[in-house]
């Protein structure tokens, strides 16, 4: 009987010792990389081994901690130590749609007049064209406006009647293929007094409440599986491309750049095309192919390599899967999580970054179709816009 017991526990010890290593780093799951021979002489077992490896570190990811354990039971938020409380700060005003200095737009309503303000730093944004849309898309009223010599723009129009939703589109030269940088997310609708309002996201109040959690910055700065940013390939990528900036804002722009430009959303995975995109921030950079999830944990790995805080932050966004691009009250609260974006903590407060909807890169057919003019609408977001077609879930690391 001692014998069987001694065997139970050593099974145990080595099963606990593999599952410490596995977790840790990607010498199993990179099986094939780390033991060449092994995957020469049997490719099999090497496949099986590192399948292993990823189910095994998905299963541990699941389990809670002591501290969270305890929470669960007593019903209660994990606590978090006062000191390591991030603030949460965010503007209640209509009128911005995100923060991002160098290029931001603006759109207010003031009576029957629209007011669209803007800025940016980009020669692709030289000239912009303004469409009123009613409910079936078609243009009730067409404008354009060019950035003046600081890059700036400011545009008064008179809503029509029947309009349903603003469309701005951009372009380098006056006349040609114009992009657009806000579509189907900017409603406009008369209330009860006649006058004319934002549409309010009915997932806004949801946001608000979601975004004023306390956060622990400690937390955001974790090594974990996915979001693995002690691998040397991870620091040295981030590191050269944040070198020569001074404070975290910058860098994080950068690093949003980088993952914007260099990654491809792998719509022939989502398809059911090709094998499923990865998700572990070292696979993402390597194969420079990626969905959201994939998107958020490399930025969130290449901000925490250089110690800048950053969360994983999952929900539903609008337009991903067959759901209309606008709110519908009743499916509002019912509609399953199916997206990924971060939240990193600069100057003190956390600021909302989706690479995914910056990058426009795509994978079709196996073709890797790049598209060069990243966007800043989603860094730094506005909450109230960024309700327009967000709706926030779950902070994970």
């Amino acid at each position: 009987m001692k014998h069987i017991k001694r065997f139970i526990l050593t099974l145990l010890l080595i099963f606990t010792a593999y599952a410490v290593v596995n977790y840790n780093t990607s010498y199993f799951t990179d099986i094939s990389h780390n033991l060449p021979y092994l995957a020469e002489i049997n490719p099999e077992l090497a496949e099986s081994i590192s399948k292993t490896s990823k189910n095994l570190n998905d299963a541990i990811s699941e389990i809670p901690s002591l501290k969270e354990l305890i929470a669960k039971i007593q019903g209660k938020e994990v606590p978090i130590d006062p000191d390591d409380v991030a603030e949460n700060i965010y503007f209640t005003s209509d009128t911005m749609l995100n923060f991002y200095d160098e290029r931001t737009f603006s759109v207010s309503v003031n009576g029957d007049k629209l007011e669209i303000y803007g800025k940016s730093n980009s020669e692709n944004d030289n000239y912009l064209v303004f469409h009123f849309l009613d409910e079936n898309g078609e243009i009730l009223l067409q404008d354009t406006s060019k950035l003046n010599n600081n890059g700036e723009f400011v545009k008064s129009l008179t809503i029509p009647n029947n309009t349903y939703q603003l469309a701005v589109f951009t372009s380098p030269v006056q006349y040609g293929e114009y992009t657009s940088v806000i579509y189907d997310y900017i409603y406009l609708e008369r209330n009860s007094y006649g006058n004319w309002e934002y549409y309010k996201s009915p997932v806004y109040d949801n946001n608000v409440m979601q975004f004023e959690k306390a956060k622990s910055i400690s937390v955001a700065l974790e090594n974990t599986y996915t979001i693995c940013h002690k691998k040397q390939p991870i620091i040295d990528l981030a590191v050269s491309i944040t070198n020569d900036l001074e404070n975290d804002y910058e860098k994080a722009v950068a690093l949003h750049d980088w993952v914007c430009r260099n990654i491809y959303y792998d719509t022939d995975s989502i398809e059911g095309l090709s094998n499923n995109a990865p998700y572990v921030a070292t696979d993402v950079l390597n194969s420079g192919r990626a969905v959201c999830l994939g998107y958020a944990n490399l930025y969130a790995a290449l901000c925490r390599s250089i110690n800048i805080p950053c969360n994983v932050v999952t929900g539903h966004a609008l337009g991903v899967t067959n759901v209309e691009p606008k709110w519908d009250p009743a499916t509002a609260a019912t509609v399953e999580a199916n997206h990924a974006w971060n939240e990193v903590y600069l100057d003190n407060h956390w600021v909302i970054v989706d690479t995914t909807w910056d990058s426009k890169n795509k994978i079709v057919n196996g073709i890797m179709v790049e598209y060069k003019n990243i966007s800043h609408l989603y860094f730094d977001a506005n909450l109230k816009f960024f309700s327009t077609n967000h709706r926030i879930d779950e902070y994970i690391i």
